[in-house]
């Protein structure tokens, strides 16, 4: 056999091979948001609210099996544990981060990292800039007045009351903010085979 055929055959038997694998799809509706296949990191949160991160090892049409990872941080380093196989029906999955936060473990439980995430616009949709912009804005009239020795309530109210509103603001926004895609009638997870 020449070189070419012998090349052409292996081609299409790695492609047989890897083309058996089943990949979950993460969808909006039908738009799709996310592939996840055997090896690939996978984080998600059961329905139970513990969320679990591991390297995915088989999936099948109805459930998967992840290696959960744990990852500890100390002044030494980091030091990763690689924990017993575990296996998760479609059905007990709750809810997967969105693009950018980060879930890692503190103190043993694996959980999202909101603040130190690569969340776009993080600051505004949590309301971290309204509730500073707000606490600043008060402080400042505050000690403006202290400083001048005359600084009263009723002067001040206007300023005060934008103050609070800007403040109140960022804590509804800080509620409202959800770092996380629920799976339900706007998102669904599929099994897709690439065989068919």
């Amino acid at each position: 056999m020449n070189k070419l055929t012998l090349t052409a055959i292996s081609l299409v038997l790695c492609t047989i091979v890897y083309s058996q694998q089943n990949t979950l799809v993460l969808k909006k509706k039908s738009k799709t948001t996310a592939y996840f296949w055997k090896g690939s990191t996978i984080a998600f949160q059961l329905k139970n609210k513990q969320w679990e991160k591991g390297e995915i090892v088989k999936i099948q049409q109805d459930s998967f099996y992840i290696k959960p990872i744990i990852v500890q941080y100390s002044f030494m380093g980091a030091d990763t544990t690689h924990m017993p196989v575990a296996g998760f029906s479609l059905s007990d999955i709750y809810a997967f981060p969105k693009p950018g936060v980060r879930v890692g473990s503190i103190n043993g439980r694996t959980q999202p990292f909101i603040s130190g995430s690569h969340v776009r616009w993080y600051w505004l949709k949590s309301g971290w800039i309204f509730r500073m912009g707000g606490l600043g804005y008060a402080g400042l009239n505050l000690l403006n007045g202290i400083s001048k020795n005359d600084f009263s309530f009723a002067e001040n109210k206007t300023k005060l009351g934008i103050a609070a509103a800007a403040l109140l603001t960022g804590v509804l926004l800080g509620k409202l903010y959800k770092p996380t895609f629920r799976l339900g009638e706007k998102y669904h997870l599929d099994v897709f085979n690439l065989s068919k």
